[in-house]
């Protein structure tokens, strides 16, 4: 999934007793800690990042990389999980390995549910992507922190993981290929208008076909609105393509204060804004309910949104059309245009590499000069309570109020949703208005990853007859998807299965669709109070805005400029689409404000004073 952390604020209206409690007893600890803050903001800042994953992995890497000089006295990345380890340094624990990520391991308690960004690994060695699991080849931002790694590999996404049984040398198994759209049972529940509109239980099995048999039956089946989405998704990886110069640049108009200006300045504001079937309808794609004069000569408008783009949207998003917006949309289809692949080991290594290079660069800045902290630091604690202080700075406290640090600038680089952080300003709680819209807020859409050994897909109840039909991957309609409470179907290696769903599978489900030999390996809930695999996009609109990228600044409250205290957000970039890129994108745009807030970056008001490629 471009399912793609650690980290909903607590936000209360008026002050309880408990929070009252609460404020006292840090005040306390803070006086007593007579900590040492930073006294010159362009010099020997302090900066905590809350959250370990691409978003805050990539973030410290930029930070270190606009710090040439060593001007930032300290970087420290608090997160609950430990960095993922070298998948080639790891042995075996019990019947697989393991990454010391949440990958490996469902916590359901207060540690929730971990990077989206997660693998498992089985006993032969080979990686499963449990959330974000493709990686687009024109994707700058990832690529290029795998070429500063050398021991960073792709593989092909389609490779998954062997299987963790032995079924003995006699098991006649063949890898499968192609996709398969599902529609549903028609002996089973009540025919909808969108089954009587289109009644095949299988609209599109490219299963055994060649690349160009599968051209010219999609071609045949969706035609000229094909065409039409696939220009539209050209032109907009042409448009997404100019947010890696404007990042680049330090001229005066490029330091973006929202993913909404980046959006704007790229030319793809529309398509962030509206659900993706308001933007299918500019694009002129058919509707199965309007276009009645093409029904009216004989031709089945509407088979490629009800069909290709609905199964996209509910396999890497658990979401229809109405609830997408068009930019979101256009990513999903990109996939099935481009170059896609994975990260050797496990996506979750790009978290890993990202830390080991920015602490290289760092000690390269600072030690010839002994200058400053050479080193990053990764503290796995959770963080509870920030408070923020005029003349003092940013507080991080644990869950038992213990003070774990005072920073200049903190930076939230994981999604407000997922962090249960309580936000206090000195005399007062934190402004509710900087989280305005409610993309800030509005709980994230919940996907349950299963890993499936030992199983057989049913032909029979899939109404497949023949075993060189059976897909590599199998997507849901909307009918299909509700019928039988799944999102997609993986086949990832001899008898090793993945599915997406938005309920735990029961057992009768499990043995129905795959087998009585079938074994859940692993069960990964993204979702919950604090969690969940992909924004809620609520089909656009007001709900796709994003905040600000600073949410408060120490000296002049909120939205304005300071010499003290700042709270910048990297994950509000995710507010109208959300993949691995999305949140290294929201990690550059923060770190090149920082680093302009510190004094680190040149900024020219003239196009002409820019030279060369800067960062």
């Amino acid at each position: 999934m471009t399912k793609t952390c650690t980290c909903i604020p607590n936000i209360m209206a008026i002050f309880t007793y408990r929070t009252m409690v609460l404020y006292l007893w840090i005040w306390t600890c803070t006086t007593a800690a007579n900590v040492v803050f930073a006294q010159d903001h362009n010099h020997n800042a302090r900066i905590a990042v809350i959250g370990g994953s691409i978003s805050g992995s990539f973030l410290t890497k930029y930070l270190s990389d606009y710090d040439s000089h060593c001007q930032i006295h300290s970087i420290t990345i608090y997160d609950p999980y430990d960095i993922p380890k070298d998948p080639r340094m790891m042995t075996p624990d019990g019947r697989r390995q393991k990454f010391v990520s949440p990958s490996a391991s469902q916590r359901d308690g207060e540690e929730g549910q971990g990077p989206r960004v997660s693998s498992l690994t089985l006993m032969d060695g080979n990686p499963i992507e449990l959330g974000a699991s493709i990686i687009y080849s024109d994707n700058r931002l990832v690529v290029e922190m795998m070429e500063g790694d050398p021991t960073m590999k792709r593989k092909e996404v389609h490779g998954g993981g062997g299987g963790v049984h032995d079924f003995g040398e006699s098991t006649n198994w063949k890898p499968k290929n192609g996709l398969g759209i599902y529609n549903g049972n028609f002996e089973a529940g009540n025919h909808t208008s969108t089954s009587q509109t289109f009644p095949l239980i299988w609209p599109l099995l490219t299963a055994g076909l060649t690349s160009g048999e599968t051209t010219t039956l999609m071609l045949w089946r969706y035609n000229i609105d094909l065409w039409r989405m696939a220009k539209a998704t050209e032109k907009a990886l042409d448009s997404f393509a100019l947010i890696y110069d404007l990042l680049r640049s330090t001229h005066v108009s490029t330091f973006y204060k929202s993913p909404n200006d980046i959006w704007d300045a790229v030319g793809l504001k529309y398509s962030a804004s509206v659900s993706l079937d308001t933007f299918l309808d500019s694009i002129n794609v058919s509707h199965p309910q309007h276009s009645w004069i093409l029904r009216m000569v004989g031709f089945k408008p509407g088979r490629m949104r009800a069909e290709l783009i609905t199964a996209m949207n509910i396999c890497n998003n658990n979401k229809n059309n109405t609830q997408m917006t068009g930019l979101a949309g256009l990513v999903n289809f990109a996939a099935s245009q481009g170059d896609l692949f994975a990260v050797e080991g496990g996506n979750d290594q790009l978290i890993r590499s990202a830390i080991q290079q920015a602490k290289f660069k760092r000690a390269q800045s600072c030690q010839p000069n002994h200058k400053g902290n050479a080193h990053i630091d990764y503290i796995t604690k959770r963080i509870k309570t920030v408070v923020s202080d005029y003349e003092k700075g940013m507080e991080l406290f644990d869950k038992d109020g213990k003070l774990l640090g005072a920073y200049d600038i903190v930076i939230l680089a994981a999604p407000l949703q997922f962090c249960d952080i309580t936000f206090l300003t000195r005399g007062s709680m934190f402004d509710s208005q900087v989280l305005s819209p409610d993309s800030a807020t509005r709980p994230y859409t919940q996907v349950i990853t299963t890993i499936i050994s030992g199983g057989i897909l049913n032909q029979t109840y899939f109404s497949i007859n023949e075993d060189e039909k059976v897909p590599k991957s199998i997507l849901m309609t909307r009918r299909g998807s509700e019928q039988i409470g799944l999102s997609s179907i993986t086949e990832l290696g001899p008898f090793l299965f993945k599915t997406f769903s938005s309920k735990k599978l029961t057992h009768e489900q499990i043995t129905t669709w795959f087998g009585e030999k079938a074994i859940i390996e692993e069960v990964k809930v993204w979702g919950g109070l604090n969690g969940g695999a992909t924004p809620d996009f609520n089909g656009g609109g007001e709900s796709s805005l994003g905040t600000n990228f600073l949410l408060y600044s120490g000296s002049d409250g909120f939205g304005g400029e300071a010499d003290k205290s700042a709270l910048f957000y990297t994950n509000t970039m995710e507010s109208a689409v959300a993949a691995i890129e999305i949140s290294a994108i929201g990690a550059k745009a923060v770190a090149k404000l920082v680093a302009e807030r510190l004094g680190l970056i040149n900024v020219v008001e003239d196009i002409q004073d820019i030279q060369g490629d800067e960062l």
